[in-house]
């Protein structure tokens, strides 16, 4: 029997059977199908551009490429006006069904959710699509270069070959099925600890892939509000292809928790690096923050905002270059409660203190004092408002740029060593945000030992054409690299450049650019995080719970297609 017969009807079955449940639940009434197609018109996505297939029943060579529908066309000019009619006709009926919506379904399938659910919804079903054919394509190349290898063989050794190969694709198969779980994770070091969950150094057990595993309680992230800004996460990060931006690998989910498999950037944080550095010399810091831009970038390529960039967000990879993580608050909203709880801490904070009282020696070690009593205040579940943006603060409409705000305060403070706005307190940092104008001051060192580490003009210049007004804040990539502090500095050649700092590895599961969380004075800086985790848990836990549905669609597998070496082994 021919081996794509053997497995035909169980690869068939198991592509296709989700989604005949999934069709039967989406669209069993005409409501819903309206519902569904509106969603997908507003976000510009027609069902009619998703084409898994080119032309001749081919492939599409890329996802891009079937979402655009880039194939040939062969449609004479008859089809096309029957095709411009039927389509005419299509849209009458979904303006009828819409008119016998109420108003709260419209609302519904208008909202923010409706939107985000269409456009995965539209995505899933395409990937899976795209995979699918992907994977039938690699099957017959494998069967037609078995049969061009063993051609020669008499029919009992090919016969006994063929066996084994059919197992190997029989095992293959049962593998792109498997639902991915925590367990199939070693655990080998904790390198994390955030407001919603810790981070872990993992090996995944079947392919022996060296991960970074976010875990995050269901129930803090709920009582937060939290749920929108994760799933907001793993969309960004499933579709997050660059260098310059941390992949995911897997993404799924239990009882409890929700799990982000990210690949591991084993340099540690720019945080840590700043720390240890103290103050940078200008190329350093040039290099540094160009690769920053360069980043953020790449994120607003993808139609989102970070709003709450700083140090903790960019890791350094094993080659010394830059990798923007944790996008968590990436999304156009920020929930209510933290915008007025920002907006409050506003109108609170007093009259800023004067800066120019105080040297720039003073507010470096004023800022090392703070870190020192509160050291991971980035990592709270509140956070630190010292690179955040004032419309941000305010609650007010903002673009990109606040994203550019973030960068010239954390320029400021590779070549100052602390942020434009900190204060002895977190309280003077709300305050001297309040009245950023006056509380902005260039450092300047007296001391000729320190000459060398005042900013040069160029820099302040730079650090001021985004630290100001969203009015006069630069506005594009284009105009930060035509800028005179990167003059002459080459953007397109980043990544061949010799890197300031370089991490020494002895392994690919070395962390030691990470928090030791089996020293007990490291877990003593997280405790404060620890009991406000403890905390809200337990008040989830008596507050209402959460849907079923609160994060479908989380579930992501990279590579499903791969490669059958691991299996060649297994009989």
């Amino acid at each position: 029997m021919n081996f794509d017969n053997q497995v035909n009807k169980s690869s068939e079955e198991g592509a296709t059977s989700p989604t005949k449940r999934t069709s039967r639940a989406l669209f069993d009434s005409p409501k819903a199908t309206a519902a569904v197609t509106h969603a997908l018109s507003a976000i510009k996505l027609s069902p009619k551009k998703i084409d898994p297939v080119g032309s001749r029943g081919s492939p599409s060579p890329t996802r891009l490429g079937a979402l655009r529908g880039q194939h040939a066309s062969t449609q004479s000019s008859q089809s096309t006006s029957t095709s411009t009619s039927q389509s005419g006709e299509k849209r009458r009926n979904e303006i009828e069904v819409l008119r016998e919506l109420s108003e709260e379904e419209l609302a519904i399938i208008r909202g923010r959710e409706s939107k985000r659910l269409a456009t995965m919804s539209q995505l899933y079903f395409l990937d899976h699509y795209f995979d699918l054919l992907k994977y039938l394509n690699n099957r017959r190349l494998r069967t037609d270069a078995f049969h061009a290898q063993h051609d020669g063989l008499d029919e009992a050794q090919r016969g006994q070959l063929w066996k084994q190969q059919c197992g190997r694709e029989r095992a293959y198969l049962r593998k792109r099925r498997t639902k991915v779980k925590h367990g199939d994770f070693k655990i080998l070091a904790q390198v994390g600890q955030g407001g919603y969950g810790s981070v872990h150094l993992a090996q995944k057990r079947d392919t022996k892939e060296i991960v970074a595993l976010k875990v995050m309680s269901k129930a803090l992230l709920h009582k937060m509000d939290e749920i929108r800004h994760i799933l907001t996460e793993r969309d960004i990060l499933t579709n997050a292809k660059s260098d310059w931006l941390v992949n995911l690998l897997y993404s799924f989910q239990d009882t409890r928790n929700v799990y982000l498999a990210m690949e591991y950037v084993a340099g540690g944080d720019f945080r840590t690096l700043l720390t240890n550095s103290g103050v940078l010399h200008d190329p350093h810091a040039r290099f540094y923050i160009a690769e920053m831009f360069l980043s953020v970038d790449e994120l607003h390529k993808l139609g989102y905002i970070h709003r709450d960039l700083k140090p903790e967000n960019f890791l350094i990879s094993a080659t010394g270059h830059i990798k923007l993580t944790d996008f968590g608050l990436a999304s156009g909203m920020i929930n209510n409660q933290k915008i007025e709880s920002m907006r409050v801490k506003l109108t609170q904070a007093g009259e800023a203190r004067e800066m120019g009282q105080y040297s720039t020696l003073d507010r470096q070690n004023m800022y090392r004092s703070l870190r020192a009593r509160e050291p991971t205040l980035a990592y709270s579940v509140v956070g630190s408002p010292d690179y955040m943006a004032p419309e941000v603060l305010k609650g007010l409409e903002y673009n990109h740029t606040v994203d550019y705000w973030s960068l010239g305060c954390m320029l400021f403070e590779c070549l100052s060593g602390y942020p434009p706005f900190s204060g002895e307190s977190v309280n003077d940092t709300w305050a001297n945000l309040k009245n950023w104008r006056a509380a902005l001051k260039r450092p300047h060192y007296d001391a000729p030992e320190h000459q060398e580490f005042n900013l040069r003009d160029e820099a302040w210049e730079l650090i001021t054409a985004v630290v100001c007004s969203d009015r006069r804040r630069l506005q594009t990539l284009s105009e930060v690299q035509r800028h005179v502090y990167f003059s002459g500095f080459d953007f397109k050649g980043l990544r061949s450049m010799k890197v300031p700092f370089k991490p020494k590895l002895a392994s690919e599961t070395d962390h030691g650019y990470f928090d030791d969380f089996e020293s007990a004075e490291d877990m003593s800086k997280y405790k404060e995080v620890h009991d406000k985790q403890a905390a809200i848990e337990k008040l989830a836990e008596r507050g209402n719970g959460m849907k079923k549905t609160a994060f479908v669609g989380f579930t992501y597998k990279h590579g499903k297609t791969g490669d059958m070496s691991q299996f060649d082994t297994m009989l």
